[in-house]
């Protein structure tokens, strides 16, 4: 027989049978959770252990949540989810699957544990992020999500990579990177992650970074704040699984982007800038740039970047990998309603990127 519990904090979890279940699915270890509690504001995590003869089988990483990311779904029913929040499920900073365990019997059981807890607290509904395109499961509506963008690196050195792109490609990245030079953008490393050695600035330069992430974050559509020391943190953290790319504008701290590792994993995040500094300038490209440097020089397998912005991202490169999520509300009507609005609900699904041969 399964049971299922649910704790408030990650801390009232044993680390080792967590880590344990979690072996293998990245950024969902017990360190990256601790480390979300420690650094987002306003985070109300909860996390559903579904238990066999007393052995964790399943979990769920979830939150209380009151920012929708669709715009569509944002402008219909955001003034409801402001006021009464909904459960969403997912790794709570890297974007990436919540769900923990296997296919089959514990997969039902933990996704049915998922609306329970949404009828128990009262909540609007729940949305299950970041799951293959085709997933579908009892219960719920399918719902389309912008594809992740993803690098796989296969390459020696960044010059390998450059050689392998089109020319087209390599024309623009290098005509782009000319234009951040005239314009006085330097992007260097400031921890000694996969990036290489670390630039040689004051270590209270990582806490002047937290605004001009906020500033993104404010200018695209708030998704998560996060408290103050947030580079600080996690590079104690995370020690050597954690770049920090700071950008610098005629020597004035202008931009930065994290590069997160787990495992063969990356994954870039926390992407800041001063607008005052960069409007109009190319710092986000050379951002991009210096990720991608850093990502080809670490070891690791592949590299996230997100579904954002696809248009710029395309000319590195970037293969797309199809997701959707699930959403169910508390009554079954709701659910089947907003299942059938689906296809309006969709965000506009990018086209793949050509050939690079």
């Amino acid at each position: 027989m399964y049971s299922v519990e649910v704790a408030a904090s990650i801390g009232e979890v044993g680390a080792g049978e967590w880590d344990a279940l979690a072996d293998g699915v990245p950024f969902v270890r017990h360190h990256w959770l601790a480390l979300a509690e420690r650094v987002l504001s306003g985070h109300r995590p909860r996390y559903l252990l579904v238990r066999k003869d007393g052995g964790l089988v399943a979990a769920a990483v979830c939150a209380l949540e009151h920012r929708l990311h669709n715009p569509v779904l944002e402008s219909r029913f955001g003034r409801l989810t402001r006021r009464w929040p909904f459960l969403q499920v997912q790794a709570p900073m890297t974007a990436t699957s919540g769900l923990l365990g296997g296919e089959g019997p514990q997969r039902r059981v933990l996704l049915r544990a998922v609306r329970s807890l949404v009828r128990r607290e009262r909540l609007l509904f729940c949305v299950v992020d970041h799951l293959p395109y085709a997933a579908g499961q009892p219960g719920y509506s399918r719902l389309g999500w912008l594809p992740e963008t993803l690098l796989d690196l296969t390459w020696p050195s960044y010059e390998a990579y450059l050689d392998h792109l089109p020319r087209k490609r390599r024309a623009e990245i290098r005509r782009t990177q000319r234009r951040a030079a005239r314009e006085g953008i330097e992007v260097r490393p400031l921890t000694a992650g996969p990036g290489g050695e670390p630039d040689r600035l004051p270590g209270r330069l990582l806490d002047r970074l937290g605004p001009m992430v906020a500033a993104v974050d404010l200018r695209h559509g708030p998704h998560v704040f996060y408290r103050p020391r947030l580079f600080t943190e996690a590079a104690g953290a995370l020690g050597a699984d954690l770049t920090v790319l700071a950008a610098r504008r005629h020597g004035a701290p202008a931009g930065c982007v994290a590069l997160l590792r787990d495992g063969d994993e990356l994954v870039a995040r926390w992407i800041g800038r001063d607008y005052a500094l960069t409007e109009g300038t190319a710092v986000y490209h050379a951002l991009l740039t210096a990720c991608v440097r850093a990502a080809v020089g670490s070891g690791a397998r592949r590299l996230r970047l997100g579904g954002a912005a696809y248009e710029t991202k395309k000319q590195f490169g970037v293969r797309l990998e199809p997701r959707s999520r699930l959403f169910a509300a508390r009554s079954e009507l709701v659910t089947r309603l907003v299942g059938g609005l689906g296809h309006r609900l969709d965000p506009p699904q990018l086209p793949s990127p050509p050939s690079s041969t």
